[in-house]
């Protein structure tokens, strides 16, 4: 068995959809309506950071100020948007019957055990993905590797749930920058990956000039470059690579989702800009 639908979500960022559990899962299933009436199995990404606004608006804005009467705010707050993340990214994996990548969040990693119920074995944060079964079931909670300079207070991840086997296919999940390091595809690509999903979120102007040679643009790069990744693959054959745009802690993201095969783009969002939704079937 194959995939037979893939989804990758280009979504904006906007307080009010974060501000309540019912906003958040109103948000999410509106995003998730093109599914309908597809085969199955289905596989959906969602972009990186899709779920940080919930730590700072659900339930009230978070502000640095509130610090001083209470430390312990941001575990708290981390603690309850988790929790909202995962339920409502378990309910629409199981009302779309889908295999679903949720995008990722800032938070300490939970765990579950029956005496103790989520607790967090570490108190440090990291940037967490979760991959979610058609059933709602948590598969992997996967860190993100390689950090931003405005992400280096994050704990760094290291390598082990990053491939996940499924009945349709295996599946490899790197978040944005850990993407473009040949090593962690390499590996994945021995190990059988046969989709790559890249969560991404890029805190830069899709039309900048390329810092590293000023002839070429961000976008033109980024688009280059996921198409080339694939080339030479023993396994690795499609890659989803949804992001996010929007305004979130003063940095403003841009760009243009897409679903790549070796040397060639497949699908592109119309603009790096607002909300798109790349349906593809096989």
């Amino acid at each position: 068995m194959r995939f037979r639908t893939l989804l990758a979500i280009q979504a904006e960022v906007k307080p009010d959809f974060y501000r309540t559990e019912e906003a958040f899962r109103e948000r999410v299933f509106s995003l998730l309506e093109s599914l309908e009436g597809t085969s199955s199995p289905r596989l959906v990404a969602f972009p990186e950071l899709f779920g940080l606004p919930l730590l700072l608006h659900l339930e009230g804005d978070f502000h640095p100020r509130d610090l001083l009467k209470n430390p312990l705010l941001p575990w708290r707050r981390a603690r309850r948007a988790y929790g909202v993340f995962q339920q409502v990214m378990a309910e629409a994996a199981r009302a779309f019957s889908t295999y679903l990548l949720a995008g990722t969040l800032l938070s300490p990693p939970y765990e579950e055990e029956l005496a103790r119920g989520r607790f967090a074995r570490t108190p440090l944060f990291q940037n967490l993905a979760l991959f979610l079964n058609p059933e709602g079931r948590l598969l992997a909670q996967v860190p993100k590797m390689e950090l931003t300079p405005p992400e280096r207070w994050l704990r760094r991840g290291t390598f082990g749930p990053h491939l996940v086997e499924t009945p349709a296919g295996r599946v490899g999940i790197l978040i944005c920058l850990d993407g473009f390091f040949e090593r962690y595809l390499a590996r994945l690509d021995a190990l059988g990956a046969e989709v790559l999903l890249q969560p991404s979120a890029n805190p830069a102007p899709w039309d900048r000039p390329w810092p590293w040679d000023g002839s070429r643009r961000e976008g033109e790069v980024w688009r280059a470059s996921a198409q080339e990744r694939l080339v030479g693959r023993e396994h690795l054959r499609l890659l989803l690579n949804p992001m996010l745009n929007g305004q979130i802690l003063g940095l403003t993201f841009e760009g243009q989702s897409g679903i790549y095969a070796p040397g060639e783009a497949l699908a592109l969002a119309p603009a790096p800009r607002g909300d798109a939704a790349l349906l593809l079937t096989l």
